[in-house]
């Protein structure tokens, strides 16, 4: 049996990688007050600080891959 190459989830790549941020954002966080912040202040703190930022280096990012894509279509 062969494994099938699984379909890259565009939306559900967005949504991991904004998860793991928020969870690198929480940790660093926490060990700076000392105690765990939860995980609601940890994404409405890193929403007001870091998403305008993160969201930018998203879109360049997915703009680079479809160029990449592009490019070797054309080959």
């Amino acid at each position: 049996m062969t494994l099938q190459k699984r379909k890259r989830n565009p939306l559900a790549e967005i949504v991991r990688s904004q998860l793991e941020e928020i969870n690198k954002y929480k940790w660093i966080e926490s060990e700076k007050f000392g105690r765990d912040i939860g995980m609601e202040r940890a994404a409405r703190e890193w929403m007001a600080k870091h998403f305008p930022d993160w969201k930018q280096y998203r879109w360049k990012q997915a703009i680079a891959e479809a160029l990449r894509q592009t490019d070797v279509g054309l080959n």
